[in-house]
């Protein structure tokens, strides 16, 4: 994807300072050098914030300093500016000036930083097409695309140019998101479709779900169906052994021995009714302890009557000397007062006990019809007891009938309301396994691209390897970028297994150079147009300053190396591949190392030398 940066500029807070602009030209490696703390490396963390980062990486005293920060660029055929207003306590502005075209003279935000992303998702070839590769209606991925992920491809820094096992500076970006993008994009970076690879296989898990979810409610409805028609014989069994059903009687259809437990079970009614008669011998039972205790109060009274009238007679027999000692001997008897009271007194009893039996009181005629007619009634009762109890027996089995009748309704009941069965939607089905026959060709199909792509990736390296003169231990190795492990490895000739050391953080400076330079090289001849054709590099010096500005001829001539290739890979792709590549190179190392050698294509855009740095000494003065 073409991109090329014209300008880097910035506004100062100080009112009276003019604002300071920084020009870069199209393939070239431009290139500001100086000694450190110059601001050498904020170049990179203002395009960075300049391009919409949510983070803040700009050095605090340089902020402090600049109200708004600008870029213009070249994306595609679209010239466009960004400026974006000084962070604010370490906090990025959430809105930006955009203008299609040069800086405006005037400087407002009004755009926010959700419509310029979406700008520039655009332009960086991040369409609907690419986010969802099976049509929006499949849905697209878990994973967020964003043009600010494919920015990774464009730094080597300084954190990670001497480094071993990283080749991505993601922490630089926030390392968690942006190695999670890295593995969803890489494969679409060096040619593989890898977002229709990866949202095919996030749909055909999501296919694959739904089609096991109807198989599984197949399998549900066949299990139920088998218990159902098991359940079925089990109870048409069942009934038989009841005696419900007649033991020669064969079903020959499920529907037809359903029929028969339904003529069973409808025959609860009459079985109930039966059960009617216990009740009525109950009722007897009682009726019958009611009359009997009646007729026995009836001869209770009797008894009592004819217990009253011979006492009487008994006291009548003894008080009958009373009379005869009165009539006879009563001149011999004491004549006293008291005397005389007491034998009149027995006469006088003995005269009313008379009179009462004189009377001769009988029973009530009610008793004596009551028990007639308690008598008849406990007849008719007893009478029908008997005639209840001559069939106790069969009244007991058939109560048992009963019992076994109602566990048969219970069960069939039970058998039908776990009948339910839930419809498959067979049509649905069908166009499911037709969709996971597409989506499982995609991967198969991916592989084998893959393999081609990660062939040409590594021929690319190999290309630029095989330019360097400062790795004669290693110049026969061959480059291979392992993805798994997202490191370059070097295999030497005639072995199968990598270096696991390839020495020197020197070394190792080269191998990122190679590769980055190899990927880029690659991504422009298969057309890649999602990754800028630009690259910044950040101090390729770094190993060689690590004891002062003091380098050894050996070392000068490795940087000299490092120099030259990137030289020869701005001129491959310019003059060979006829396309066009801009690098922004930030470097220790003096101006003379590329005009005292004739490296053609590099162009010093500024010196930060003698106290001079990215912030102008009249501003800081100012200040």
């Amino acid at each position: 994807m073409i991109f090329i940066l014209h300008e880097i500029k910035l506004w100062f807070k100080d009112e009276g300072s003019t604002p300071k602009s920084y020009f870069f030209e199209p393939n070239k490696i431009n290139v500001v050098t100086g000694g450190a703390t110059t601001g050498k490396t904020s170049f990179w963390s203002i395009i960075d914030y300049c391009l919409l980062s949510d983070k803040v990486s700009i050095a605090e005293p340089i902020s402090d300093s600049v109200s708004w920060y600008g870029i213009n660029f070249t994306i595609n055929s679209k010239k466009i500016s960004i400026v974006r207003a000084s962070p604010t306590s370490g906090n990025p502005i959430l809105a930006v000036c955009y203008n299609e075209g040069g800086f405006p003279i005037d400087l407002v935000a009004n755009k926010e930083i959700s419509q310029v992303k979406s700008i520039l998702d655009l332009e960086f070839g991040i369409s609907d097409d690419l986010r969802f590769p099976h049509g929006k209606a499949k849905g697209g991925t878990h994973f967020n695309l964003s043009f600010r992920y494919f920015l990774l491809f464009n730094l080597l820094s300084e954190d990670i140019i001497g480094t071993s096992k990283t080749y991505f500076d993601t922490t630089f970006f926030g390392k968690d998101e942006y190695e999670n993008a890295l593995a969803h994009i890489f494969d679409l970076v060096i040619g593989v479709n890898g977002m229709q690879n990866l949202k095919a296989n996030e749909r055909l898990s999501k296919v694959n779900a739904e089609i096991r979810k109807i198989q599984n409610q197949q399998k549900s409805n066949q299990k139920k169906q088998k218990d159902f028609e098991f359940n079925t014989r089990v109870l048409l069994a069942r009934s038989k052994e009841f005696g419900f059903v007649d033991y020669n009687e064969q079903p020959e259809s499920l529907l037809e021995g359903l029929e028969i437990l339904e003529s069973v079970v409808s025959g609860t009614k009459k079985v109930t009714e039966n059960a009617q008669l216990f009740s009525e011998l109950d009722q007897l039972n009682q009726q019958r302890s009611h009359i009997k205790v009646q007729l026995n109060a009836i001869t209770r009274y009797k008894t009592e009557f004819e217990q009253y009238n011979r006492t009487l007679n008994k006291c009548a027999d003894s008080l009958q000397p009373i009379e005869y000692l009165n009539q006879n001997l009563s001149n011999q008897l004491v004549e006293s007062y008291e005397t005389k009271l007491f034998v009149d007194s027995l006469e006088a009893s003995l005269r009313n006990i008379r009179n009462n039996l004189s009377k001769n009181v009988a029973e009530p005629k009610k008793v004596s019809g009551d028990t007639k007619v308690l008598q008849e009634e406990l007849k008719i009762v007893e009478t029908r007891i008997s005639q209840l109890r001559s069939v106790q027996k069969e009244f007991v089995a058939e109560a048992q009938r009963f019992v076994n009748l109602g566990e048969i309704k219970f069960a069939y009941e039970q058998l039908l309301s776990g009948q339910h069965i839930e419809l498959i939607d067979t049509v649905k089905l069908n166009e499911l396994n037709d969709e996971r026959a597409n989506l499982e060709k995609i991967p198969k199909d991916n592989q084998e691209i893959k393999f081609s792509m990660k062939e040409l990736l590594n021929s690319s390296i190999q290309r630029n390897f095989n330019l360097l003169s400062s790795l004669p231990a290693y110049g026969t190795a061959r480059t291979y970028f392992n993805t798994s492990e997202m490191v370059l490895q070097l295999f030497p000739a005639g072995q199968m297994f990598p270096l696991d050391n390839v020495g020197s953080k020197s070394n190792y400076m080269m191998m990122h150079l190679c590769f980055y330079l190899g990927l880029h090289e690659h991504m422009i001849s298969v057309g890649q147009v999602h990754v800028p054709q630009f690259l910044f590099i950040d101090q390729p010096s770094i190993p060689y300053y690590t004891d002062g500005d003091n380098m050894d001829n050996e070392d000068k001539t490795k940087l000299l190396d490092a120099f030259s290739l990137i030289n020869s890979f701005v001129a491959h792709i310019v003059e060979t591949k006829k396309s066009s590549f801009q690098i922004l190179l930030v470097e220790h190392a003096p101006e003379s190392y590329w005009k005292d050698n004739n490296l053609d294509y590099f162009h010093t855009v500024d010196k930060f030398v003698e106290g001079k740095g990215l912030i102008p000494n009249d501003v800081y003065k100012g200040k």
